[in-house]
């Protein structure tokens, strides 16, 4: 998949951002996903390709909030999952011949998350040789590389943690209404600020009570998701993540040593798909496929939920509400999910203002890239571009504010901790 990314934005960059199919792709989408805006911020930055982005992102923000177009996926993931069908399909059909499945016995084989990707519908012939390997790999390997045996690649985690490290603190002072009135002033979406210091905040805790051994941790259901055990591998060089890979370790090789025990009793998954009722095996499938409990995910998420609530009651106060009128406000994403009422209205109206300034500001900075402006000064708008991906999606900054005016010295930062970009 990390090929395939590379060549998506290799492309991107060269010849497809000019193409009208991808630019009304990027404008059903709003751009890119966060993940993959962090991406094309730290490969392209600023510039003329930039501008092509944002100015369709922007558009269909403005759609979108004006419910005139549903939200289309982003067309970076499009290609990764193109891709990851692709490699799967091949890497099946070779599995068919005997050689090939005993080279496979000795390579290092697929990561949980996609051997679970072959699993709906697929050969148990090929699911057995695929859980076998796996088996062995969660068996046979420790430290760092379990990370990827269980999660896979993620290179935007540098980039996250970046941004992660640059939120605010909490203010601890004044009533609720002072502390939102506090976020407000933040030139950043307090719902994603909110979320992005929340999920910041259970990192931290969750490192130094692992640190600490804390019976409490083992009492936590589920286990973490592949993003955040990235994350807290990568925050932590002295190990104490090891409760959360571990437990992540025993639970999946548990599920895995029950598929194949049952995949033997059941050689084909179509005729069991033929029977009217599910069985064992049907159960284990689900449970391999459901997605777990990720706690890291819930106190995010409750914080993310909380805040929205409070930022559309707190609309109907004249003091909050001015504040609100004036400052950056929900991004778009968040201003589609608040649907009732007079706070709805504000918050898509000041959304979509908020929008086409940006937009105005894109449109400004293109046209002084034509030759015949080339004697006018940049302005503030050379950093509209920056607004816009904040007023689209908070989450692209993991909640906080644009880097305006000095996003180049945070994309060094990245550079310096993750490497290579990824």
């Amino acid at each position: 998949m990390s090929e395939t990314e590379r060549s998506f934005f290799s492309w991107f960059e060269i010849e497809s951002h000019t193409a009208r199919e991808m630019q009304a792709q990027l404008r059903a989408s709003m751009g890119m996903c966060p993940v993959h805006a962090r991406r094309l911020l730290e490969g392209v930055g600023d510039g003329h390709v930039m501008t092509i982005v944002m100015r369709e992102a922007l558009a269909g923000a403005r759609l979108a909030l004006r419910a005139e177009a549903d939200v289309g996926s982003c067309p970076a993931c499009n290609s990764a999952a193109f891709g990851t069908r692709h490699a799967r399909t091949l890497l099946v059909d070779g599995l068919r011949d005997p050689a090939i499945a005993r080279l496979y016995a000795d390579h290092d084989g697929v990561c949980l998350g996609h051997l679970l990707d072959a699993l709906p519908g697929g050969d148990a012939s090929i699911l057995r040789v695929l859980a076998e390997r796996l088996i062995r790999s969660l068996h046979e390997t420790a430290g760092v590389t379990l990370v990827g045996v269980l999660a896979g690649l993620d290179a935007d985690a540098p980039r996250r943690a970046i941004w992660r490290e640059r939120l605010p603190q909490h203010s601890a002072a004044g009533s609720t209404a002072d502390r939102l009135e506090q976020r407000l002033q933040i030139d950043a979406c307090p719902v994603c600020l909110a979320a992005g210091m929340a999920g910041r905040d259970y990192l931290h805790w969750f490192l130094a009570h692992s640190a600490d051994d804390a019976p409490s941790l083992g009492t936590d259901p589920g286990e973490l998701c592949a993003v955040h055990l990235h994350d807290v591998a990568l925050a932590d060089s002295s190990a104490a993540w090891t409760h959360a890979i571990e437990r992540k370790r025993a639970n999946r090789t548990a599920q895995l040593e029950r598929f194949l025990a049952w995949l033997a009793h059941t050689p084909s998954p179509t005729r069991r798909r033929r029977r009217s009722s599910p069985d064992a095996l049907d159960g284990i499938c689900d449970e391999l496929l459901a997605a777990p409990h990720c706690a890291a995910c819930h106190a995010r998420e409750g914080v993310e939920r909380a805040e929205q609530d409070l930022v559309a009651v707190s609309l109907g106060l004249a003091t909050l509400r001015e504040r609100y009128e004036h400052r950056h406000g929900l991004c778009v994403r968040h201003a589609r999910q608040v649907t009732d009422g007079p706070a709805a209205r504000l918050t898509r109206q000041h959304a979509d203002a908020r929008v086409a300034l940006s937009a105005w500001e894109v449109n400004e900075t293109a046209r002084k890239y034509a030759w015949a402006f080339r004697h006018e000064p940049g302005g503030p708008e050379r950093d509209g571009w920056l607004r816009g991906l904040a007023q689209i999606d908070g989450r692209v900054f993991e909640g906080g504010t644009a880097p305006v005016g000095e996003h180049q010295m945070a994309l060094a930062s990245t550079t310096e901790i993750g490497g290579e970009p990824g």
